[in-house]
């Protein structure tokens, strides 16, 4: 299964003055068990593009699918979307309601949903037995954060789509949010990640694209992304350290700079292989 969009095009107000284009003739495809890296500078359709995959903004023109067209037929069924501090959106007394809620409104009886919570808050690394029964605001920000994306997990939809999933957090807590990605990809959910945080992107995506005023720039690898020093610099993005070094040696004509290239990339290795 994947997610395919077809020359998608975003217009807000279309017709009026104040018209703009958010996404202009995108085309890109998400398979399941892969983890995909959308970035760019503010204002280049980001978050628009996630809201067409998860089936919340229709394309003014062109289309975004569920290929092949089976049992989940509409992109609202096959998709889980997280904002940006989607812990603002709590509501609930406890973790475990608020992460239950989602299977409860899916009509799922009981003992399915407290299984659903309970493998969700296992997979955010937020034990039942420990968090179930707090209060979601007592949390710490990197908790409230792995707790709402257990919100999304707990629909157990096979793709999973994160908007700045690590803006605000510390390293090690970041790192937690770049296992759960990677887990939830080699198990075969297909990740969605749009972020700034281009050493995040690094270390869980080996599919990126680079979006810059709504259109699709490059879409490849994400070492091919983070090499191209040009284009990142234009965008204002800052490279991973590892990909500063690179560019930095190759812009001195340092006479071994191929040789350590190869050696820092072999280093870097597959996001997600164990």
């Amino acid at each position: 299964m994947r997610i395919a969009l077809r020359d998608v095009t975003v217009q807000y107000d279309p017709g009026l003055p104040s018209a703009t284009t958010a996404l202009s003739g995108v085309g890109l495809a998400v398979e399941q068990g892969e983890c995909v890296a959308v970035i760019g500078p503010t204002g280049s359709g980001k978050t628009t593009l996630l809201e067409v995959m998860a089936g919340l903004a229709k394309p003014t023109s062109g289309a975004a699918t569920i290929e092949p067209a089976g049992a989940v037929r509409r992109l609202r069924d096959a998709v889980g979307l997280a904002y940006q501090f989607p812990e603002s959106q709590f509501f609930e007394e406890t973790v475990f309601a608020d992460v239950g809620f989602g299977p409860a409104r899916q009509g799922l009886a009981e003992p399915e949903i407290r299984i659903r919570v309970e493998e969700a808050l296992s997979r955010a690394g937020l034990p039942a037995g420990e968090f179930g029964g707090r209060a979601p605001l007592s949390l710490s920000a990197g908790e409230k954060r792995r707790a709402a994306i257990a919100g999304i997990l707990a629909l157990s939809r096979p793709f999973l789509l994160l908007d700045e999933p690590t803006a605000g957090l510390d390293p090690s807590t970041a790192e937690r949010i770049a296992d759960l990605v990677r887990n939830d990809a080699r198990e075969g959910r297909g990740v969605v990640v749009v972020t700034h945080d281009l050493e995040f992107v690094e270390a869980v995506t080996s599919h990126t694209v680079v979006l810059g005023d709504g259109a699709v720039l490059t879409d490849g690898t994400t070492a091919d992304a983070l090499s191209d020093a040009a284009l990142l610099e234009q965008l204002g993005l800052e490279p991973p350290p590892r990909y500063a070094l690179m560019d930095r040696l190759r812009r001195l004509r340092h006479p071994e700079s191929d040789r350590i290239g190869l050696v820092l990339s072999r280093a870097g290795g597959d996001p997600q292989e164990p």
